[in-house]
This record gives C-alpha cells, sequence and structure tokens, in this order.
C-alpha cells in the first residue's frame, strides 16, 4: 500500500470540494416550485451538468432526479480513484464496500410484499450506478436488479462475504424480513473491515483522526436508530439493544442502556441534553435530531477537508461531504413533494 498517500489525490479531492454547492445556490433551489425547475438549475448552473446534460428537465419526475444525484456521488468518487490510481487499494475500497451494502439493503427491501414508494427508489439507485464504478463491486449489479426472492440474492452474493451475513435471516416470499438485524450486521462487518484497514496501514496522528471520524459515524448512527425507534416505531427494548453497533464506539455500554430505557423519543433527547452529547439538542425544538447528527458530521469533515493534506482523510471526508450535499437537496426536492414551507427545509440544510 505504498501509494495509499497520494498527494495529487487530497489536491484533485480539494478542488473537487470547490465546486460544491454554495449558499447562492440553495437560495435559488429554495426559490424553485417543481422538480423540473430544481433539475434545470442543478442542469445549467451547478457541477452536477455533468452527470444531467442529456435529461429533459421538464419530463423528469422526483425518483428519476434523486438517482441522478447519487449517480454524480459515484461518478465524482470513481473520478477520485482513477485519476490516482488508486482503485484496487484497501483503503479507498472502504468506500466501494459502503455502497455495496446500501445496495444489498434496498434489494432486500424491494422483495419485501408491501413494499412502500420509497423502497421503490431501490430500483432507480441500481439502475444509475454507473458501469465503471460496478465493474469494482464484488457482485454483478445487472443481476441484482433481476431479484425475485431472498434466494436469489444470496445466489448473487455467492463469491462474497455478504452472503454468509445475510443467509441466517433467509425468509421465504412473502414472509416479513429482519431488516434491524440485517443491517446490524452488514454495518458491523463494514466498520470492522474499516478498522482493520486503518490498524494495519497507518499510525500515531492520521491513525487517530481516521479512527475517530469513524467512531463518531458508529456514535451518531446509533443515537439515531434509538430515537427514530422510540419516535417512530413500536418495538421492544431488547429489539433497540439488537440494533446497536457497539464496534470500537465512544459510548459505554451503560448509557447507550440507559438511552435504549427511557420511555419516549423526547426522554431520549432530554438525557442526552443532560449528558455530553448535549450538543445534539436544540433548546427550542426536540424534532430534528438527524439534522444536528448530520451537523455534527459536516462540522468534523469541513475542519479536516479545510486543515489536512492527508489523502486518506481527505478522501474520507470529502465523502461525507458527498453524502451530506445530497441530502440538501433531498430535502429540498421533498419540500415540494409535500408542498412543505421552505422556510421550514432552509433549517435543514447544512451547508
Amino acid at each position: 500500500m505504498s501509494n495509499i498517500n497520494s498527494p495529487a489525490l487530497a489536491a484533485k479531492a480539494k478542488a473537487m470540494y470547490g465546486q460544491r454547492l454554495k449558499k447562492e445556490d440553495y437560495e435559488e433551489l429554495l426559490r424553485k416550485s417543481s422538480v423540473a425547475e430544481i433539475a434545470g438549475y442543478l442542469k445549467n448552473e451547478t457541477d452536477y451538468a455533468s452527470t444531467m446534460r442529456d435529461i429533459y428537465e421538464n419530463r423528469i419526475h422526483r425518483g428519476q432526479l434523486e438517482g441522478l444525484i447519487r449517480q454524480n456521488m459515484y461518478e465524482k468518487i470513481e473520478k477520485l480513484l482513477k485519476f490516482s490510481m488508486l482503485t484496487k487499494n484497501r483503503f479507498y475500497r472502504m468506500n466501494i464496500v459502503k455502497r455495496e451494502i446500501e445496495i444489498i439493503i434496498l434489494a432486500l427491501r424491494s422483495i419485501m410484499p408491501d413494499k412502500s414508494e420509497d423502497d421503490e427508489a431501490y430500483d432507480v439507485m441500481v439502475r444509475d450506478i454507473p458501469l465503471s464504478l460496478s465493474a469494482y463491486f464484488s457482485f454483478n449489479v445487472d443481476e441484482i436488479s433481476e431479484i425475485m426472492t431472498y434466494e436469489d440474492i444470496l445466489n448473487i452474493l455467492s463469491s462474497t462475504p455478504y452472503q454468509k451475513i445475510i443467509r441466517p435471516y433467509k425468509v421465504e416470499k412473502g414472509e416479513k424480513i429482519d431488516f434491524t438485524s440485517i443491517e446490524r450486521d452488514l454495518y458491523r462487518y463494514y466498520y470492522t473491515y474499516v478498522f482493520k484497514v486503518i490498524d494495519e496501514n497507518f499510525s500515531g496522528k492520521k491513525k487517530k483522526e481516521l479512527t475517530d471520524i469513524y467512531r463518531t459515524q458508529i456514535e451518531l448512527l446509533n443515537i439515531i436508530k434509538i430515537y427514530r425507534f422510540k419516535k417512530f416505531f413500536k418495538v421492544t427494548n431488547d429489539q433497540i439493544r439488537k440494533s446497536m453497533v457497539t464496534l470500537k464506539s465512544r459510548m459505554s455500554d451503560s448509557f447507550i442502556n440507559e438511552l435504549i430505557e427511557e420511555p419516549t423519543a423526547e426522554r431520549v433527547l432530554q438525557r442526552l441534553e443532560e449528558s455530553k452529547y448535549k450538543l445534539f439538542v436544540d433548546d427550542l425544538d426536540y424534532t430534528y435530531i438527524e439534522y444536528y447528527a448530520n451537523e455534527i458530521r459536516y462540522n468534523l469533515a469541513k475542519r479536516y477537508m479545510h486543515f489536512s493534506i492527508e489523502s486518506p482523510i481527505v478522501f474520507t471526508v470529502y465523502s461525507i461531504l458527498l453524502e451530506i450535499e445530497i441530502t440538501n437537496i433531498i430535502n429540498i426536492v421533498e419540500a415540494i413533494r409535500y408542498d412543505t414551507p421552505r422556510s421550514e427545509i432552509e433549517k435543514l440544510l447544512i451547508y
């Protein structure tokens, strides 16, 4: 892994970060009143033009636009890896592993007998993965777009570590899938892979900074899960406990358990406010915990983007910043879909 530190990659990522959506772009997007207008602005005025150049914005619908936005992220990641000739490097493959897991989870959702409209995003996401990037996947993406049953997914994943992970949860067609356990096990595999690669290839300050970035991801993931389960689902505390990814978490098992034992989502937030995690909670509005979690991710990533010159760190935080930008755009699109006041959506934008 002698070329894992690529000054060219760090410089390229910083230059590409310079092409991100700015305050004035979000202000313009918030003025739009249709998906077509948003698509037109992204196509004609932003760095998304490369992905959207062939679209007819007046014919595009929400799902297609979200798919193209994600495709743009894939293309940027691929561009960085190809630019530095690091497409086979284990550290930089961590990003591909995360995308593989996202595709597997969406594929499983697609075979649910009562899947929602949002689950249909799977079809768009799979279809819009650039073929050149899917060549780096450990399974055939074209085949996974044809799946009908759990057994189909297992067959496609036969030569990957993922098959062993999801096989214990196999169900027959029409039966309920244990997504809580599957997601936990897949992300446990992902973070185990991440920390193993970091341990094997880095030391000192660089290792500490990379570990801190990923441990923060785990911490935020667990807090969001606890809150969402309490707020939106009727599940037992044992079921919530099963969903936790505790690998290298800085949160103690006892504190996680205290949060899980709280009777309501509001009490979870109050408990966080009373702890060192009080920065998750707004004094006036307890609604948007996912916003505050993403704000923490953003501020951490932005700090490293500005001050680090280490390519592994710059690449990692650039990927995080891309994900947050996508969330911003999708929030604006959803505001149009549900006729949400733009002032409410503006509060959720992180830039």
